[in-house]
C-alpha cells in the first residue's frame, strides 16, 4: 500500500493491469458515464422547456459523454499495454479533468443562471412600458 503513494508508482510509462475486479469496475464506470450522458442528452432535449435547465442538462451530458469516451479509450490503451497512453498517470489526470469540469458546471448553476434569470426578468419588466412594434401587413397580390 505504501507504493501507492510514491511518485514512482504513478509516473511510470508501464500500463497497469486492468484485468480482474478493479479493471471490470473501471470499465463499467466509464461505460456508465457514457450511457448516462447519452440518456441525459435525450431526456433534456425532449422534456425540458426551461432553457436554463436544458443548458445545464446539456453541459452535464457533454461532460459524461466526453469523459466516458476518454475513459473507455484510456481503458483500451491500458488493456492493450500501450506504454505511454496506457500509463497510470492518465487515470488521476482524467479524475482531475472531471473535477475541474464539474466545478465549472456547479459555478454556472450557482452564479451565472441566477444572474441571467434576474437580467431576463428585469428586461421583461422594463419591456412592459415600451411601445409595441406595429406589425406590417403584406398586401395581397391579385
Amino acid at each position: 500500500m505504501m507504493t501507492f503513494f510514491q511518485p514512482s508508482y504513478w509516473f511510470t510509462t508501464q500500463p497497469p493491469e486492468v484485468t480482474g475486479t478493479l479493471g471490470t469496475i473501471l470499465f463499467v464506470l466509464f461505460v456508465l458515464c457514457f450511457v448516462l450522458g447519452i440518456v441525459g442528452r435525450i431526456v433534456t432535449d425532449r422534456k425540458e422547456q426551461d432553457r436554463f435547465k436544458r443548458e445545464i442538462g446539456g453541459r452535464i451530458s457533454t461532460l459524461l459523454i466526453t469523459m466516458g469516451l476518454l475513459g473507455i479509450l484510456l481503458y483500451f490503451f491500458s488493456y492493450e499495454r500501450a506504454h505511454f497512453f496506457g500509463a497510470r498517470f492518465w487515470y488521476p489526470v482524467w479524475a482531475i479533468i472531471v473535477g475541474v469540469w464539474a466545478y465549472y458546471i456547479v459555478r454556472y448553476v450557482r452564479q451565472d443562471v441566477p444572474a441571467m434569470k434576474a437580467r431576463s426578468a428585469s428586461r421583461r419588466a422594463a419591456g412592459a412600458y415600451l411601445p409595441k412594434s406595429k406589425k406590417r401587413r403584406k398586401k395581397k397580390r391579385r
